[in-house]
């Protein structure tokens, strides 16, 4: 797969996304994509296709929002783009009622993520002229269909890399990993940060600990605020990395009441809360692990466009090397992160790039004890 040329393209716009992005229903936002179709007129439909984007929420300045970005230049290059919120739930049903709508409406192209891979994939089966997109699942080719590709993210690279850094600023020695749900690709963020740790510690002779909680929901900031709270006074924690959705605002805002640093994930979470109604939150995120979701499906559908059929029946796996996965490296960044810990993530990125580094993953353990063992031996 290409390089992402557009990272540039969909980074400019993404500000104005994530200030604006809010949580609307999904008839809310099938209303909108369809007004914006006809605003687009025939040659929108005709000329290059027509495309379901299915997502939980909106506005969770991280994961969906990064997809949306994508779509939004999609929308503008004159693809038909429809976005579907499907809300937070568990209901297979209802998923399943969101896409067929869509497929009976006649888009061609159905893009959705892990929450919906099952449901895509059968209906595949079904639906056989029209193309299904998953993303941030690690699926193997053999589990495909022919008219389905699958975006598999290295996540665990870039948490490594914020891990190191996480090491680093701890004053305190301990610093905290907070998800949403647990999931394989959770723990595969996990499995890099404390890897990341380990390395810090290794390489400077420190013993910084890791300490670990769920909140059980992408959308209970409640919840992880008092989790991050917990760590702090219970473990004396004074550095976070949030892989929560939009639960992770609890743990920003936690760390603004402790005066503690954050980590964000997916997005540019700094640019998303810097002149937004909470700026303070900007004050206390060092930086983002980036999971360029907008970008790998801004690339996937140009390639789709000059011809390029060799994606379907095959998973597509994406980190530092090809540009999609990395962090944040912005003025507040190099004004609070010491030279030579910037020179060492650096560093370590560009080996991780070239294949001299290979980061510890989720997906290496032989089982799920396994990964419960490392991560308690962190704490």
């Amino acid at each position: 797969m290409k390089k992402f040329l557009s990272i540039i393209m969909v980074a400019a716009l993404s500000f104005s996304l994530v200030a604006c992005g809010g949580g609307g229903s999904s008839e809310e936002t099938a209303a909108q994509g369809g007004a914006e179709a006809a605003a687009e007129g025939e040659s929108a439909e005709g000329e290059k296709g027509r495309i379901a984007y299915i997502v939980g929420l909106l506005g969770d300045k991280s994961f969906n929002d990064s997809g949306e970005v994508g779509m939004n230049v999609l929308r503008d290059e004159g693809w038909d783009v429809r976005t579907v919120e499907t809300g937070e739930t568990s209901d297979y049903d209802k998923y399943e009622d969101y896409i067929l709508d869509c497929l009976d409406q006649g888009y061609e192209y159905i893009v959705g993520s892990s929450s919906y891979m099952e449901i895509m994939a059968d209906l595949a089966e079904e639906y056989p002229d029209v193309k299904f997109i998953g993303f941030d699942e690690n699926w193997s080719d053999d589990q495909l269909p022919d008219n389905m590709t699958c975006i598999f993210y290295k996540q665990n690279e870039g948490s490594y890399l914020v891990g190191m850094m996480a090491a680093a600023m701890s004053e305190t020695g301990t610093v905290g990993v907070d998800v949403g749900v647990e999931n394989p690709v959770i723990n595969d963020f996990v499995t890099g940060y404390i890897d990341g740790v380990q390395a810090w510690n290794a390489a400077n002779g420190t013993d910084v600990k890791v300490v670990k909680a769920a909140c059980g929901a992408w959308d209970d900031p409640a919840m992880m605020k008092s989790l991050v709270l917990d760590q702090i006074r219970n473990n004396n924690a004074d550095v976070f990395f949030q892989v929560a959705g939009g639960s992770g605002d609890g743990l920003f805002e936690a760390c603004v009441e402790e005066g503690k640093w954050a980590i964000g994930v997916d997005s540019d979470q700094y640019a998303s809360y810097i002149d937004s109604a909470n700026p303070e939150k900007a004050d206390v995120i060092l930086t983002s692990m980036l999971k360029e979701v907008g970008n790998s499906l801004l690339s996937l559908f140009h390639d789709i466009e000059a011809g390029d059929e060799s994606m379907w029946g095959h998973t597509i796996k994406l980190g530092c090397a090809e540009d999609s996965i990395g962090y944040v490296d912005n003025e507040f960044f190099q004004e609070n992160v010491p030279e030579e810990v910037r020179t060492a993530m650096e560093d370590a990125k560009a080996k991780i790039a070239s294949g001299e580094l290979v980061p510890k993953s989720y997906f290496d353990f032989a089982d799920e004890n396994e990964f419960n063992e490392f991560v308690k031996a962190a704490g």
